[in-house]
């Protein structure tokens, strides 16, 4: 979910339901960034001593594994079903659902034999993926804003926004900066980028410290004037977006094993989840909680399978063509998720009736 998501009204309402998704065990932990956080914290403490070489450890490729299959190909998968299941989508958004894939479809084909066009796949990827992560944070923000009852002005949005774009800023800045210059992504090198002053960067991370401590100011003096606050899973989602976009690179390539799968695709699936199997009023509650376990189920089911055949039978099928398996898969991997960025800025947005209805109801 992009920055798109979100066009409230300018209004401030009385307080409203509970804006969580679920409940706050469940959005702390799978929307708000309190999954990755807690593993995190106990891979640190566990593997303390070889922090240098987490990403080579046993336990931590199988958690990037189950992770993967878990929520990140799912989370893909999601998109494609919203797009391409609903024909007002497809009719809507033509040129996302037909004219883009034809034409990364035929990158795809290009790169297998002209490596300068993967590093260019690349290089857009690791780009456009601070951007997508944190304008996704923001959209869910003000979602929760929007379920709490809270409709925030123009005015009111400007420091939520400056934290996102600030972030993503500081965020595309280090990809061009010396210490975060990267030779190569999912074994795809990459063209030398370290073009911009590593004291810049550090400026821009200052910045975002201060938009981080201007927002919080900005919340308080709201508290303050007698307005509300936005409410607490909205701050905790912003927050560790913006905390993730400051990172050093040493601590970066550590906490990146994590925030793909339990941070932004759990909080993606679990959006997705709520938006489809929202509470009916009238029904007996007992009914409606097996019912929707059972909808939930099933549709989780169709998104795993559709991410299993995408990201992984899709390579070896390609590969079986005489293609490295290794660049088949990064291929895949770049292909699916440019789309991916476009199509999710344009099914998910507050301002469409039939979204903010599934998701603030």
């Amino acid at each position: 979910m992009t920055s798109t998501t979100v066009h409230t009204r300018a209004q401030t309402q009385s307080p409203g339901k509970s804006p969580y998704l679920v409940n706050p065990v469940f959005d702390i932990f799978f929307v708000c960034g309190g999954l990755a956080l807690s593993l995190i914290a106990v891979c640190a403490y566990f593997f303390a001593a070889d922090m240098d070489h987490m990403q080579q450890l046993s336990p931590m490729v199988l958690l990037s594994v189950i992770g993967t299959y878990l929520f990140s190909s799912p989370h893909s998968a999601a998109t494609l079903f919203r797009l391409y299941g609903e024909k007002p989508n497809r009719q809507k958004f033509k040129f996302v659902a037909w004219g883009l894939p034809a034409i990364l479809v035929g990158a795809f084909a290009v790169a297998l034999r002209v490596p300068a066009l993967a590093t260019l796949e690349a290089t857009l990827y690791i780009l456009l993926i601070w951007h997508h992560v944190m304008a996704q944070c923001y959209g869910i923000a003000m979602m929760y804003c929007a379920r709490a009852g809270l409709r925030l002005s123009e005015g009111e949005k400007c420091w939520p926004k400056a934290v996102l774009y600030v972030g993503v800023t500081v965020a595309i800045a280090q990809q061009f900066t010396a210490a975060w210059q990267r030779e190569s992504f999912l074994g795809v090198p990459l063209a030398p980028m370290a073009f911009l002053p590593d004291w810049l960067t550090t400026g821009l991370q200052a910045a975002l410290l201060c938009t981080v401590a201007a927002f919080f100011i900005d919340q308080l003096s709201r508290a303050k004037a007698g307005r509300r606050m936005m409410p607490l899973p909205a701050v905790l989602t912003l927050m560790g977006g913006a905390v993730l976009m400051g990172l050093s690179r040493s601590v970066s390539e550590f906490v990146w094993i994590f925030i793909p799968s339990f941070f932004h695709a759990s909080q993606y699936m679990a959006v997705v989840l709520a938006f489809k199997f929202q509470e009916e009023q009238g029904r007996n509650k007992l009914d409606l909680l097996f019912k929707n376990l059972e909808q939930s189920g099933n549709r989780f089911v169709e998104y795993f399978l559709l991410g299993l055949v995408l990201f992984t039978a899709l390579p070896f099928i390609v590969s079986a063509c005489g293609f490295s398996f290794s660049l088949c898969s990064a291929l895949v991997f770049f292909t699916v998720n440019l789309h991916h960025f476009a199509a999710d800025a344009c099914v998910w947005k507050l301002k469409d009736k039939t979204v903010l209805n599934g998701l603030t109801k």
